[in-house]
């Protein structure tokens, strides 16, 4: 009897790979570096040379989203833009309507008069509780 030979070709094992440690970490820090990214172009920009006023006890607390910020020279600001009387008054109705708190971000070298001026627009408009936004000081 004859016999046939065929050749059979079985595959090569190789070597099983381990998966690449790396990947989470690297989509962590991606996700991290787009969170900074997106949040740090949420905030609407302070006015150029803008001072936080300092406090020297840490009471209160004040949400700055939908706020106004007041400069040096008087100045109102609102979502980075510089206000007019007339869309001050427009912005304090409205205000007024959603909430009665306003807070403020107040530079350190705002005159007196300027914020008392502010805050009797404020409470003309219907606005019963103002908070000004400071950042702590160093030390006494």
């Amino acid at each position: 009897m004859k016999r046939y030979t065929k050749p059979i070709h079985l595959q090569e094992l190789s070597p099983h790979r381990r998966a690449d440690s790396s990947l989470p970490l690297i989509n962590v820090v991606f996700l991290l570096l787009l969170f900074l990214l997106v949040s740090g172009t949420l905030r609407p920009p302070l006015p150029d040379e803008f001072a936080w006023a300092e406090t020297s006890r840490d009471e209160g607390a004040g949400n700055i989203r939908g706020g106004l910020v007041l400069t040096r020279e008087g100045r109102v600001w609102s979502e980075g833009q510089a206000l007019e009387s007339g869309e001050l008054a427009d912005f304090l109705i409205r205000t007024a309507e959603t909430s009665d708190l306003l807070t403020v971000q107040v530079d350190k070298r705002t005159r007196m008069e300027s914020v008392a001026t502010l805050a009797a627009q404020a409470r003309s408009s219907g606005i019963a509780r103002l908070t000004l936004v400071t950042v702590e000081a160093d030390g006494p």
